[in-house]
């Protein structure tokens, strides 16, 4: 249906007769929403000059349009080339107790504290781990350290290399540690293989293993490792002074009851918090002596809630095996019985 044309004459729209358009001018659509009428309006004078004006801007601004869909051509063909797998050795960890203590928090300022200080400290180990990879060169931070904090979960990775296990042992202590010292433990998985890890983009065939080893595997608070891992973290480590002479062994994972090997984080510092005389140093009887108060504290608390408590019956029998291997008499043992 042809469209009746007006213009604008002193004010007042006008019918151009036959509802002839003008080749040389611009036309725009108008509704009136009152009487349902639609009709072309002729551009006036002025706004035909502040049209003529703003599609010169924009056609001198082609150049800067252009150049700016080049890069963001460039970039996303970037990104889609490194969406590659990596072999990385992956921790996928859960932080026990945590949703229920944001449930109760409103009515506890000490807990409301505790669990801010908490995330403090894990927003602090994320924030250096990019810190790290944004100063680390040309060719990167050694082990290409990355970490993702989301809600009451933790993904820890880095590169499948040499160094791999010793930067994740020097993590897992970190974490395990800040995290106990207000009042959370932790469970969780280890695993190898393909990931994609950034700071807002993580899958990949080894995550989805980690996630399921801690789900269904892990149970207590512990960090468990996936099989292929085991064969190769689980046996002794030589250590060595200075000089390069032997002193001992150790092993870090440790092997559990069910066959699982997992992150012995109690003695853990044991072999670096030691004296000449191969004695305990005071800060590890001091934070054994804190696990201690805090799994008797939990087997209390949880006396009537039999699916919990089993993981701190766990964690009583675990810390009375490194009080008989490393403390002798120097922390009380909890001698827990089920």
């Amino acid at each position: 249906m042809k469209l009746p044309v007006y213009r604008t004459l002193k004010g007042k729209l006008v019918r151009i007769p036959g509802d002839i358009r003008d080749p040389k001018r611009r036309y725009k659509h108008v509704s009136n929403a009152q009487t349902g009428e639609s009709y072309l309006q002729e551009f006036t004078d002025e706004e035909e000059s502040q049209r003529d004006a703003e599609e010169a801007a924009w056609e001198a601004q082609r150049p800067q349009r252009e150049a700016e869909a080049n890069r963001r051509e460039e970039e996303a063909r970037r990104f889609r080339e490194s969406l590659r797998y990596e072999s990385r050795i992956v921790a996928f960890l859960d932080i026990l107790g945590w949703a229920q203590a944001i449930g109760t928090s409103a009515a506890s300022v000490e807990r409301t504290q505790k669990l801010g200080i908490a995330m403090q400290g894990l927003n602090a180990h994320v924030e250096m781990t990019s810190r790290r990879r944004e100063h680390g060169g040309s060719e990167g931070w050694p082990g290409d350290p990355m970490m993702t904090h989301f809600s009451d979960s933790l993904l820890i990775s880095f590169s499948a290399d040499r160094y791999a296990k010793n930067y994740l042992e020097m993590v897992l202590s970190s974490v395990i540690q800040g995290l106990f010292l207000n009042g959370f433990v932790v469970r969780g998985a280890v695993s190898c293989g393909p990931l994609i890890h950034r700071e807002s983009l993580t899958y990949g065939p080894a995550l989805i293993t980690a996630y399921r080893l801690e789900q269904d595997k892990a149970l207590f608070p512990r960090i468990i490792l996936d099989l292929s891992l085991a064969k190769a973290w689980g046996q002794r480590e030589r250590i060595q002074d200075r000089n390069g002479s032997l002193i001992g062994y150790r092993k870090i994972w440790r092997q559990d009851r069910d066959g699982w090997f997992f992150f012995d984080y109690l003695s853990y510092p044991y072999d670096m918090l030691v004296t000449e005389r191969n004695e305990p140093r005071p800060i590890f009887r001091a934070m054994m002596a804190k696990w201690r108060e805090l799994i008797i504290q939990r087997l209390a608390e949880y006396r009537e809630c039999s699916s919990v408590r089993k993981k701190y019956v766990w964690m009583a029998h675990y810390f009375d095996q490194i009080c008989s291997e490393n403390l002798r008499e120097d922390i009380k043992k909890i001698r827990f019985s089920d």
